[in-house]
């Protein structure tokens, strides 16, 4: 007697899948995210200017200022953007003391690297001891990404016409579209009266500290673009291992085809090699969007990729979708896919699998698109590719291991010959999983 399935049994098959694949991948833009700190002292301006962006925008933004450089390793192509940019920021920040240009001199920064570059630049500047000062940043138009800013004062000065906080960490992130022109006006622009304490104003001004040293970024592994870097030592055969974590690891997130696996496993008619099959194709489509991209973002040097991403995001929703609703509406006529029967013979279910996974796979991931685009700037491109194709076998054996899961369960719950009535809803529950899938993809 056939076992029959328990709807938790189901739910599970389902939610091994769940996820929506562009929501995975963070897309670049050339978006920025900046915070300004301006400190005011007696007879001295001072400016921390923490800048966070992609190694994509990175690499992008400072191969339009300088040559390339073969050979040099990661941490040195980040180094070579703080020194190159640094003194350009502090062009861009435009001050005057009641109506007189003051000039704004770079004074080192310091870099991390977590998820993405985040750069601290320190700008100092001589100003009067008393007057109406205007600051505006005009660094980064372009980008869409957030600002903040606050004005602090030290030693005794006084400040009139600002009210906000005194640090800029106390400052929300607001994205620009909450913004009114005149709040965003104020993440970029100040003016405010200041009056240092006679005393002080009367005394020898105090010497400049010493510029704070440039720090280059220690190596690390938590990241796919940090395996370029020789210091870390090891062979290729570890770093490929490394990498195949990664590939895994970003895998295993929401999306990546998971859900594309998972309903290509539960369906009326599906055979054992189905989710691989799928699993595999998804990989292969998102390997050469990859490499596609990355080769025509070399070649024009954009790193505005959005309009790219959204449409490759909306045609595989449009072709996942359409799947989707097919089998839907074919089920709930009850006609059912007619797939069963001549899946051995024309093989045309393992054709629409392969096309399904193709549909799925060819939103990229940014992070590896980044990689290739600056190892090409290093002179490192093979190292690039092997290390892309190092994670995309690990993405591949996620999404085959979770096709399979999902299919023995299924076998075992409601058994490999599914009768009509379970046909019919197998058939009603992947279609709209693939149907809701592509209005997702489509409609972001």
């Amino acid at each position: 007697m056939r076992n029959r399935p328990s709807p938790f049994a189901i739910a599970l098959a389902w939610l091994v899948g769940a996820g929506v694949s562009v929501q995975a991948h963070d897309i670049p833009n050339q978006r920025v995210d900046r915070s300004i700190q301006v400190v005011l002292a007696p007879g001295r301006l001072e400016i921390e200017y923490e800048v966070g962006l992609t190694e994509l925008t990175l690499t992008q933004d400072l191969r339009a200022l300088t040559t390339p450089q073969p050979g040099a390793d990661r941490s040195e192509w980040l180094k070579l953007y703080g020194e190159v940019v640094g003194p350009l920021d502090a062009r861009g920040f435009l001050v005057s003391v009641d109506g007189s240009p003051i000039e704004v001199h770079p004074a080192g920064y310091r870099l991390s690297v977590e998820e993405h570059p985040r750069y601290t630049f320190r700008f100092t500047a001589t100003i009067p001891s008393a007057g109406r000062l205007v600051l505006r940043d005009t660094n980064y138009l372009s980008s869409e990404g957030t600002s903040r800013l606050a004005v602090r004062a030290r030693d005794g000065l006084e400040l009139e016409g600002y009210h906000g906080p005194a640090h800029v960490e106390q400052v929300a992130i607001r994205p620009v579209w909450e913004l009114s022109d005149l709040e965003e006006r104020a993440t970029k622009e100040l003016e405010v009266r200041y009056q240092a304490p006679v005393s002080t104003a009367l005394s020898t001004p105090k010497p400049e500290p010493e510029p704070e040293p440039i720090l280059a970024p220690k190596p690390q592994a938590s990241t796919l673009s940090a395996l370029l870097d020789r210091g870390s030592r090891l062979s290729w055969f570890v770093l490929a291992m490394i990498a195949m974590g990664l590939g895994a690891s970003h895998a295993i997130q929401p999306g990546h085809g998971k859900t594309l696996v998972t309903a290509a496993a539960i369906r009326p008619g599906a055979r054992f090699y189905h989710p691989a099959l799928l699993g595999l194709s998804t990989t292969v489509a998102h390997v050469g969007s990859v490499l596609l991209i990355a080769a025509a973002l070399w070649s024009t040097g954009t790193s505005r990729v959005e309009s790219i991403h959204l449409g490759l995001a909306r045609s595989a929703g449009f072709l996942i979708g359409a799947t989707g609703f097919w089998r839907l509406g074919r089920h709930l006529g009850g006609h059912g896919e007619h797939e069963a029967e001549t899946v051995e013979m024309t093989g045309r279910g393992a054709l629409g699998l392969i096309g399904l996974g193709l549909a799925g796979g060819i939103v990229p991931c940014w992070d590896a698109v980044g990689l290739l685009v600056m190892s090409a700037a290093l002179g490192r491109l093979q190292a690039g590719v092997g290390l892309v194709l190092a994670f995309s076998a690990g993405m591949a054996a996620v999404l085959v291991v979770v096709g399979m899961l999902a299919w023995k369960l299924r076998a075992r719950v409601v058994g490999r010959d599914v009768d009509r009535r379970w046909q019919r809803r197998l058939g009603i529950a992947t279609g709209g999983l693939l149907a809701g899938l592509g209005v997702l993809l489509f409609v972001q």
